[in-house]
């Protein structure tokens, strides 16, 4: 878990395209700051502006990602590839996949099994919330990540107790 995630993140000035559920969790952890400090630029579908900003008032994520300076947001030009995969993806989760490939952007940040799973037969590099705050422990950009993961389950985030002692373990953290 932890190759891919460094090879993801420390590639220098990056560049990636996310979606709805990682801002959102992203937010709940109180880790813009965090975010900010490791990406350049954060790319983010209409679609998923919307579902944070719009629909998402007063909820988190709407407040950060909209006065977030590092965030660009962009339209998906191919729309029926967008229509396409909602079939099977949410929406944002579509738009983001779409968007990426479009601008070229091989970083994604996405918690979505079955849109990580395609994203990554698009060639693309993929992270969820817990990976970036484990690759932010490591970096030593945060103390601990085991509050943050309760707080990710609190508000509905699914986590096994499997996965979190293994995050854990990995993090060199105890329960």
């Amino acid at each position: 878990m932890a190759s891919p995630t460094n090879e993801l993140i420390s590639t220098g000035s990056l560049r990636a395209v996310a979606d709805a559920s990682f801002l959102i969790g992203i937010s709940i952890c109180r880790q813009w700051e965090t975010l900010e400090s490791l990406v350049d630029t954060l790319i983010v579908a209409d679609e998923v502006w919307t579902e944070v900003v719009a629909r998402g008032k007063g909820k988190p994520g709407a407040r950060e990602l909209q006065g977030a300076t590092f965030v660009a947001r962009r339209t998906v030009s191919n729309s029926a590839a967008v229509a396409l995969l909602s079939a099977t993806l949410g929406k944002g989760e579509a738009a983001t996949l779409v968007l990426a490939t479009e601008l070229g952007v091989k970083s994604v940040f996405l918690d979505d099994r079955r849109g990580r799973k395609f994203a990554q037969t698009l060639g693309l590099k993929t992270i969820g919330v817990v990976g970036f705050l484990l690759f932010a422990k490591k970096g030593r950009k945060i103390e601990e990540i085991q509050p943050l993961l309760f707080q990710l389950k609190q508000k509905g985030f699914r986590l096994s107790d499997k996965l979190i002692a293994e995050i854990l373990e990995e993090a060199g953290e105890t329960l």
